[in-house]
């Protein structure tokens, strides 16, 4: 729990800082000097760390009795969050925030179901998330395409489902023949690459930034799977 509140305090601290450079005014209202001091002792409390004491600001630091100065305040809260980030915040944790909340704008529920756990709480083996996303994708153009009662799968099944001619197609994703011939040749490039790599090795290597971005592209294509129309 108090990981958690430095993290927010931080996050708090991250927000007011900004706030203040940002803002024309060259004096920072006394309530927003009292918020700022508040979280100073909040972390003196939970750290028992004296050095926040030491950048509380101080009736001494005003200008008057409503004024500090906005050169006081950022020069008394520039030190701490160097030092909090430093001292006190796991830098992996704050990624893998940053990854939950790029991860949460993923649509596809059967994609976050089986991807989420990896990317959000797993430490290592990233190809897990690309060897789930491509069976996801994988499963969603075989059902597409009404396939599923058949044994074939992996490029094969792409083959089949999603032809580079029109004519020959059974999910058709344009009129125009270039296009469908670029579709074709983008998922079984996908599958081809991704899919079979993972699924019949442990040798990929990726982090897990490598794999968020991966499950968002496979997120975009199973829309465009979605939209494909039916033909055969």
């Amino acid at each position: 729990m108090e990981k958690r509140d430095i993290q927010r305090i931080y996050s708090l601290l991250k927000g007011t800082f900004k706030a203040a450079k940002e803002q024309d005014n060259k004096y920072i209202y006394s309530n927003d000097v009292e918020m700022y001091n508040g979280l100073i002792d909040k972390l003196d409390e939970i750290t028992h760390d004296d050095y926040f004491s030491m950048y509380r600001i101080e009736h001494d630091d005003y200008t008057d009795n409503n004024y500090c100065s906005k050169y006081t305040f950022l020069i008394k809260i520039m030190p701490i969050m160097e030092y909090l980030n430093d001292t006190y915040i796991d830098d992996t944790e704050e990624k893998i925030q940053k990854i939950g909340a790029l991860y949460n704008a993923i649509e596809d529920t059967e994609l976050q179901k089986r991807c989420g756990d990896i990317l959000l709480e797993a430490s290592g083996a990233f190809d897990r998330v690309f060897n789930q996303a491509t069976q996801v994708l994988e499963d969603r153009i075989k059902k597409k395409a009404n396939l599923a009662d058949t044994t074939i799968f992996g490029l094969p099944l792409i083959s089949k489902a999603i032809h580079s001619k029109i004519e020959n197609t059974i999910l058709k994703f344009s009129d125009i023949p270039d296009i469908q011939e670029h579709y074709s040749s983008l998922f079984k490039g996908i599958i081809g690459v991704y899919r079979n790599t993972t699924h019949h090795g442990l040798d990929y290597k990726c982090s897990r930034e490598d794999a968020l971005k991966f499950c968002a592209y496979i997120d975009l294509l199973l829309k465009d799977v979605e939209s494909a129309v039916v033909v055969a």
